[in-house]
């Protein structure tokens, strides 16, 4: 991330852990958060020095879990797992962050944005190691070549489409991706 920043000469860049950040307090107005969470070694302490530095606003896009499931647990089903013991819940995110404000974040179907769930709509995007690769969830499967596979099979037969089909049709839908704002 920090090689792919637009400004690489007029820009300060700071490496820290979110447990430890190297700023005062209240340096900034606002603290966000974009699926990072679950790469923390201890959240909570990590909130805490957002709250620590944020002057008025803590923001995160976050994964609360998956409402409606997802058709990629049918390759993967170890995946939905590995996700909730890494993220916290709503109620523990209100735990240390107080009175907080959790809006849904459906993801559209031509979403590029590399997360998990961004290729819901383009399967065969999954079986493309570059693409899996920005993805931490796929590096914590055992036995990752079986589903990639079952998923390239189903892909191939057209048994994926005949499953799946429904799905053509829809504009986004929800996984359980959330923007969660404290104000402090």
């Amino acid at each position: 991330m920090i090689a792919q920043r637009a400004d690489k000469e007029n820009t300060t860049v700071y490496c820290a852990p979110a447990e430890k950040l190297p700023f005062e307090a209240n340096s900034f107005d606002a603290a966000l958060a974009v699926l990072t969470i679950h790469h923390w070694s201890d959240w909570q302490k990590g909130l805490q020095e957002a709250m620590r530095v944020a002057r008025s606003k803590i923001v995160l896009f976050t994964w609360v879990g998956m409402p409606n499931g997802f058709w990629l647990f049918d390759y993967f089903p170890e995946i939905e797992g590995i996700d909730k013991a890494l993220f916290p819940s709503v109620k523990e995110l209100a735990a240390v962050l107080g009175n907080i404000q959790v809006k849904t974040v459906p993801i559209p179907a031509d979403c590029t944005d590399g997360f998990l769930c961004a290729y819901w709509s383009r399967p065969e995007s999954y079986l493309d190691p570059m693409l899996r690769s920005a993805i931490s969830t796929f590096s914590r499967i055992d036995g990752l070549e079986k589903g990639l596979a079952k998923l390239s099979d189903e892909l191939k037969t057209g048994e994926w489409e005949r499953k799946y089909r429904f799905l053509k049709d829809l504009p986004d839908f929800d996984f359980g991706y959330r923007l969660v704002v404290s104000a402090l």
